[in-house]
């Protein structure tokens, strides 16, 4: 069985985007509520706006840490029977057996499978050079069999 993630994030960097995310966050808040107890100087480049940039940095990097996590279950993956995948424009794992499978026209970015119901289409934009290789192989070998 061969997986081909989607979206290729390394671990280690999501969780320092989420920790970094979280020190500023907190530096930044008590900075802000220090300022607002001495005062909040509303001066641009000289005030306490720094407090605030801190605060926006860090929930930024936090909603980046957390997507990168969420991005990661994404796949395409395929044994001598099947094709699974789950993508983010379906939400949901499919599945299409060899068998069913009529036809298949491939596009730049896109693949488009012919089924005896249905036409499903495999949005590829997401996916690194190398990977895209290797998809549109296995579903030119899978054509080449299928005529």
């Amino acid at each position: 069985m061969e997986r081909i993630r989607v979206f290729k994030v390394l671990k280690v960097l999501t969780r320092i985007f989420i920790i970094l995310g979280t020190i500023a966050t907190i530096l930044g808040l008590s900075l802000f509520i220090k300022s607002l107890i001495n005062g909040f100087n509303t001066k641009f480049p000289s005030g306490d706006w720094n407090s605030v940039f801190f605060t926006v940095q860090g929930l930024l990097f936090v909603i980046m840490g957390y997507s990168n996590l969420k991005n990661r279950k994404y796949y395409i993956e395929w044994d001598d029977k099947e094709l699974r995948f789950l993508l983010p424009d379906t939400k949901k794992v499919e599945s299409v057996p060899f068998s069913e499978i009529i036809s298949v026209n491939i596009k730049l970015f896109e693949i488009e499978i012919t089924l005896k119901d249905s036409i499903r289409t495999l949005n590829l934009d997401n996916l690194e050079f190398e990977d895209l290789k290797k998809v549109k192989k296995k579903f030119e070998d899978l054509s080449l069999i299928n005529n």
